[in-house]
């Protein structure tokens, strides 16, 4: 069990950042969140309505990585099995918000912290700090690559000097946003998301003017050399992958509802607005198709790679429809969102430090690190291996979001083992073997299974094997843990 000072020592580190972790929440909203601290239940008079909530929620697709997968599920699976897909998304993302947002509402605390006191353990939080940072700086690099792109589409840039100078000075603008400009990005967000959708809607009005709005809704499978079985589970595994984490950035901000019953529209909202990214992601790839293959052809890729430089690169389709405009309001929208990943990336560094030593790193040491931690992504070509990337992010979200649920539900809940209603600054597990022993084995079957083409999708072994591993251990192990 962790002593009292460790406890003290861990509380001091969260709450050093917890301005800028609840600063990314774009909307009104902020400045309430940043007086609550992430280890303080959410008193009465801080209370949000539903629609606040669902603001943040719905500010949380304006963002380039966010339209990739309206592409992605269009052109690798194909207009009629992304619609399946776009069912799947709006399905899961309901349920992994609903009930991991229940479960923050009710203790009135935040997803990490939640987490840490029921499935992780106070060491064991760094299993917890590593996703957090393996997927939200991946999906900073994938956005600043695609904003990086953008720009240099925009201004015939070429060489690869000057391409990793730009994505090394993007990333250095994020770090500065991190620690100077949240206020600012607050405080100008609607203007940020109402400025892009208005560009995306315009896309729209293009490709309808030219009569191909038909054609854009249902053609087939776009990408050279893709099966349909292949691009099919893609695009699952990208819809599941974006359905845990919005279930898990969501439930830093369901604790604000103020009664459980607003957890239903908040969730549904954050399903309805994920669909919609969708379908404005598959326009927008649409609408600058052929010119971003004939662009990124020209750089030397076969056709099956410049078809997924220009699904996977939706800044370019943006330049290309509104020219300068287009790329300044990319540029707002996507500082705003990459100023939150950057953020969000630093906590989890901060956490990850705290938790497997004891003690706390400044803030500005958190941000650089996260963000360097970003380049090594970039370096490592990750929009080329975004594919990758999302399906090993869809078993990582997808397997925290159900071992919390089950561990909460059924394991405390329905069986009794272990108490509900965490006692903020009392005795904590160290490490909850029960927990990290279930999340690394089926991490890691889930991973070899995929690595190897044995299962498309790992989400549907994932699933089933944390359920019944964790209820397992727990009631093998039910008189120690209710002990």
């Amino acid at each position: 069990m962790a002593n009292q000072n460790e406890r003290k020592g861990l509380g001091k580190a969260s709450t050093e950042v917890k301005a800028p972790a609840n600063g990314r929440a774009p909307s009104g909203g902020a400045s309430v969140t940043n007086k609550v601290s992430l280890f303080d239940r959410v008193p009465e008079k801080d209370r949000l309505a539903w629609p606040d909530i669902a603001a943040i929620l719905s500010g949380v697709v304006s963002s380039l990585s966010k339209l990739m997968g309206g592409g992605i599920v269009a052109f690798y699976a194909g207009c009629q099995m992304g619609g399946v897909t776009v069912a799947i998304t709006f399905a899961l993302s309901f349920v992994l918000t609903y009930f991991v947002g229940k479960i923050c509402f009710r203790e009135g605390l935040p997803n990490n912290v939640v987490s840490r006191y029921y499935i992780f353990g106070r060491k064991g939080s760094a299993a917890g700090s590593l996703i957090w940072i393996f997927v939200l700086v991946g999906v900073l690099a994938v956005g600043t690559v695609q904003l990086g792109n953008a720009i240099l589409f925009a201004f015939g840039w070429e060489g690869e000097v000057v391409r990793w100078a730009l994505f090394i000075g993007i990333s250095c603008v994020w770090v500065v946003m991190a620690l100077f400009g949240t206020k600012i990005i607050a405080r100008m967000n609607a203007v940020f998301v109402v400025a892009l959708f208005c560009v995306m809607g315009y896309v729209v009005y293009l490709i309808a003017a030219d009569g191909q709005l038909l054609e854009a809704a249902t053609h087939g499978i776009m990408i050279p050399g893709v099966e349909p079985v292949e691009g099919f589970a893609y695009s699952v595994n990208y819809a599941i992958m974006t359905s845990g984490l919005l279930a898990l950035f969501a439930a830093d901000f369901t604790r604000f509802a103020r009664k459980e019953r607003d957890l239903v529209p908040i969730s549904l909202t954050g399903s309805i607005f994920a669909i919609v990214t969708y379908i404005f992601g598959a326009l927008i790839v649409y609408y600058g198709f052929d010119k971003s293959v004939e662009y990124f052809s020209a750089q030397g890729m076969d056709a099956a790679l410049a078809a997924n430089a220009a699904v996977t690169n939706p800044g370019v389709s943006l330049v290309l429809a509104a020219g300068g405009i287009g790329l300044a309001i990319i540029c707002l929208s996507q500082m705003k969102v990459e100023t939150s990943n950057s953020i969000g990336g630093a906590n989890a560094v901060s956490n990850l430090v705290n938790s497997l030593t004891g003690k706390s790193i400044s803030w500005t040491v958190a941000v650089i690190v996260a963000n360097l931690i970003g380049l090594v992504f970039i370096f490592g070509n990750i929009l080329d291996q975004v594919n990758a990337f999302m399906s090993y992010g869809s078993i990582l979200t997808s397997s925290w979001c159900v071992l919390l649920i089950t561990d909460y539900y059924l394991v405390r809940g329905k069986m009794g083992i272990g108490a509900r209603d965490i006692e903020i600054g009392g005795e904590e597990e160290s490490v909850n073997w029960r927990g990290i022993i279930t999340l690394l084995t089926v991490t890691l079957c889930g991973s070899v299974l995929y690595a190897t083409g044995i299962l498309e999708v790992p989400f549907v072994l994932v699933t089933p094997m944390t359920i019944v591993m964790y209820v397992a251990i727990s009631w093998v192990m039910r008189d120690k843990v209710r002990s």
